[in-house]
């Protein structure tokens, strides 16, 4: 048995979020630093978390911060998400203050990005507005840099 799982010593292990209520952040690391690209609530956080993945383009946020993803971690760049567990009635209100906190220390989030129709708009125009999006996003990470 020992054996089996000497084969997977190599393997990431991510904790499996619960499926429900609470406010998270996804983050963009490079190094030891972490810049926040978008703020959410959910009631179930494993289905908002699977949205992601699937990116839908009838799905405006679910296709915007799946579509960042990919291409933040094509950029080679890590992405995470961090949440908390928060009660139902506190969720919308929670994410706003942080949002609202992020936004008073000069972050731009992925929650600032417009809409879209997804009946008339073009995929592709989308995917190449959230990738423009989350290079200014990334801007932070050489900012910071230089400033060291």
């Amino acid at each position: 048995m020992q054996d089996l799982f000497d084969k997977f010593e190599t393997f990431t292990v991510p904790d499996f979020p619960p499926n429900e209520s609470s406010v998270y952040v996804i983050l963009c690391v490079k190094g030891n630093e972490e810049i926040p690209i978008y703020i959410g609530e959910a009631s179930k956080l494993r289905r908002r978390i699977g949205g992601y993945i699937s990116a839908s383009f009838q799905l405006f946020t679910d296709f915007k911060v799946g579509e960042a993803i990919r291409y933040l971690q094509e950029e080679e760049y890590k992405v995470v998400i961090k949440y908390k567990s928060t009660k139902e009635e506190f969720r919308k209100e929670e994410e706003k203050s942080i949002i609202d906190n992020l936004h008073g220390e000069g972050y731009r989030l992925l929650n600032d990005l417009g809409s879209y129709n997804y009946r008339t708009a073009s995929k592709e125009e989308e995917r190449l507005r959230i990738r423009s999006f989350s290079n200014d996003i990334l801007k932070i990470f050489a900012n910071r840099s230089h400033s060291c």
